[in-house]
């Protein structure tokens, strides 16, 4: 069962014991979807056309709507895929997301929820997710945001979709009270976050039950950095848009001790940081 909370402005004991109890909280009704949603939908409709333009692929008539705003996105990942990279890299910097991103909304459930009176905001772990039908190779395994992202133990990930999820969207899957478990010992296989696998992955995940929230538009769902979760695979026609913003408690030990340094975005590896973490293959 997942619980929802409606949101209300400043969360309350409820949702801040229920968060550290949980290491989530579904809010539901976040966003304003008229004036923060929608403008970053129309500009990924405008910017999909002038990507396509751009690498000479023509997508036909266009016409806008909220449920369809990035038609035309799969006939430009059939006909050049390289293409969808622009798209990615790009969307990050529209300043109709930029102001979501740093929604003052964030920073006032990110310090009750953080139990801190001074948060830090992420500049290079916010952006946009494309989870794009049948490309598994792109998915997220199980981890958690601290490996890396680093900067603090005591941090949360704010995750909101662009259209609803669906099963066949594939919602993402969580396993609650995992962050009590602190840090898990990892593997670096190397190749980017996708290289650092947790040590004996099966046993760890063996130890925790998992939800799949089916996250509506307009709703936000906060994970604590310690919080295991991974990507539900996509079997729908269309891309599932995330949105992700990060905060972290500028007061908590583990942040001051590493000068609150970012992680792989900012060149930090994770096995430097925490040379006590890193397992070797034979170990694991």
């Amino acid at each position: 069962m997942i619980k929802k909370f409606r949101f209300r402005g400043t969360p309350g004991k409820e949702e801040a014991a229920f968060f550290a109890d949980q290491g989530y909280l579904y809010v539901e009704n976040f966003y304003d979807i008229e004036n923060d949603i929608e403008p970053i939908r129309e500009d990924i409709h405008r910017l999909i056309g002038i990507v396509a333009a751009q690498r000479g692929v023509s997508l036909g008539a266009r016409v806008y709507s909220s449920g369809d705003f990035d038609n035309g996105l799969q006939q430009l990942i059939a006909s050049d895929r390289p293409s969808v990279g622009l798209v990615y890299d790009a969307v990050k910097k529209l300043p109709s997301y930029i102001r979501v991103a740093c929604h003052e909304r964030h920073e006032i459930y990110g310090r009750v929820l953080l139990g801190s009176s001074f948060i830090g905001f992420s500049p290079r772990g916010y952006g946009i997710r494309m989870d794009n039908p049948l490309e598994d190779e792109y998915s997220t395994q199980p981890h958690q945001d601290y490996v890396s992202q680093l900067s603090s133990f005591n941090a949360v990930v704010t995750w909101g979709p662009l259209r609803d999820v669906t099963p066949e969207l594939g919602p993402m899957r969580v396993y609650p009270g995992s962050h009590k478990a602190g840090v898990f010992p990892i593997h670096n296989k190397g190749g980017g976050s996708r290289g650092l696998v947790i040590a004996r992955l099966d046993e760890v995940l063996s130890g925790f039950e998992s939800i799949s929230p089916l996250v509506q538009s307009g709703d936000c769902l906060f994970l604590h950095f310690l919080t295991l979760h991974e990507s539900g695979p996509n079997r729908s026609e269309k891309t599932r848009w995330s949105m992700l913003s990060r905060y972290f408690d500028f007061c908590h030990p583990s942040g001051v001790a590493i000068q609150w340094r970012g992680g792989l975005q900012e060149g930090n590896s994770f096995e430097k940081v925490h040379p006590e973490l890193l397992v070797r293959e034979t170990e694991g």
